[in-house]
């Protein structure tokens, strides 16, 4: 019996020997890209990467939110792994401003003369959706931001590569935490779709690009749609369209708040 044993478990390793390992590669020619791992994808987008300390970009906004449709033009100053400040307009009127950082969030509306100061979460209750600093911070940039320290997962159909926190055969919402699927093109690997799961408060949040070109000297997406959304409820869609970027060595962000105006209710 203990022949016949060995003879198989012989015949078992032999087999496995045999069998080879197909790479994603293999599996996948026509994705030029189907091989890279999640350091590869950071290691392009460091090379792609607009190279700025401060940078302007002037942006017309389609957007539904609280039941309402707005058409805006917003302009952002962004500093670097710093700051993002937006001055809100229409019609050539400033009627908001706001600065967020890392933990603080300022939000000064001139039209109600109110104004709000608060940790950087307070924003979930501003705008109703859940957006963590850096993916706010390249949003309009097209550039990847993983939230996970692992390797995560991935997966490919063509023509877009997936990565994700968390594997995609399991459950929307599985825990409290927050997970993240980054969607890249098989053919250029551009950024094409960002999505921001919340475990906590089971809001998603979408960011789709398009249209990708040169804007005066910067390649980047022209146009950039926003989605939040919780269970079957829009929560707020933002059409986003790229007018003017420009980097600059120093940019100020000013936001004041008058003595007249009044802390603004949030619940």
């Amino acid at each position: 019996m203990w022949k016949w044993l060995f003879i198989l478990s012989i015949a078992l390793v032999g087999c496995k020997a045999r069998h080879k390992l197909i790479s994603d590669a293999e599996l996948h020619p026509d994705c030029k890209y189907a091989s890279y791992d999640k350091k590869d994808v950071l290691s392009n987008s460091d090379s792609n990467e607009i190279d700025f300390t401060w940078l302007k970009i002037k942006a017309k906004v389609d957007a539904e939110f609280n039941e309402q449709s707005l058409i805006f033009q917003v302009q952002l100053r962004i500093r670097k792994d710093s700051l993002v400040y937006a001055k809100i307009s229409k019609s050539g009127f400033t009627g908001v401003k706001l600065l967020a950082t890392h933990d603080t969030i300022i939000l000064v509306d001139k039209l109600n003369k109110q104004y709000f100061t608060g940790h950087y979460s307070s924003l979930d209750k501003i705008l109703g959706i859940s957006v963590p600093f850096e993916v706010l911070q390249n949003l309009l940039l097209g550039n990847p931001t993983f939230l996970y320290e692992e390797e995560g997962f991935k997966k490919i159909v063509e023509p877009l590569i997936s990565y994700s926190s968390k594997r995609f055969d399991l459950e929307l919402f599985v825990d409290t935490l927050i997970h993240q699927v980054q969607s890249f093109t098989c053919d250029s690997l551009r950024l094409s779709t960002v999505g921001v799961l919340d475990g906590r408060t089971k809001k998603e949040v979408w960011i789709s690009y398009s249209d990708f070109g040169d804007i005066n000297g910067y390649l980047l997406n022209k146009k950039i749609e926003l989605k939040g959304i919780k269970g079957d409820k829009q929560l707020i869609l933002s059409d986003i369209e790229i007018k003017r970027v420009k980097a600059f060595p120093k940019l100020d962000a000013p936001i004041e708040i008058q003595d007249d105006f009044k802390p603004m209710e949030i619940k």
